[in-house]
């Protein structure tokens, strides 16, 4: 096998750099103690939709939810990582422009998609299927902050450039 031909394809170098990015900052996500922001988002949004909570544990129905590092969006957030900062030809000032205006919104928009999680639980949807498909929603979002920031903010008409 010619892994130097492999090596040199443009979309294979995005991939492992996206790869790699992604990875240690899931991995940093994984093993850090992030208690006290679970707590607030699990305070936060128990409080706004009148359910109780204690620590990072929201009360449904005789129904416990556990807000954990997976529940805070960071995960949205490192794929936006891995996505933004794998490009070439635009200068890290940009790519950090726009990963921080994108981890903003994205940290916003968690919180509404525990309470959706919520609200499903307490009227008697599938919780797990509601947290799954708002997760996947929350993935459209990140290509979204990442295409159109790049596409009208940064004025990228031809994303291969960036490959």
């Amino acid at each position: 096998m010619n892994y130097s031909k492999i090596f040199s394809n443009k979309k294979t170098i995005f991939l492992l750099k996206f790869f790699i990015i992604f990875f240690v900052i899931e991995l940093f996500i994984l093993v850090s103690n992030l208690s006290f922001y679970n707590s607030f988002l699990a305070f936060i949004s128990s409080s706004y939709l009148g359910f109780l909570s204690e620590g990072n544990i929201i009360f449904i129905n005789g129904t416990k939810f556990v807000v954990d590092n997976s529940c805070t969006g960071l995960v949205s957030i490192a794929i936006l990582a891995g996505i933004t900062f794998s490009l070439k030809n635009i200068d890290l000032f940009k790519k950090t422009k726009l990963f921080v205006f994108g981890s903003l919104i994205l940290l916003l928009a968690n919180i509404p998609r525990i309470m959706i999680v919520l609200i499903s639980a307490n009227i008697g949807f599938d919780a797990e299927l509601i947290h799954v498909l708002t997760w996947f929603f929350m993935s459209v979002i990140v290509l979204l902050i990442w295409y159109f920031g790049l596409k009208n903010t940064f004025k990228i008409k031809d994303f291969s450039e960036l490959l």
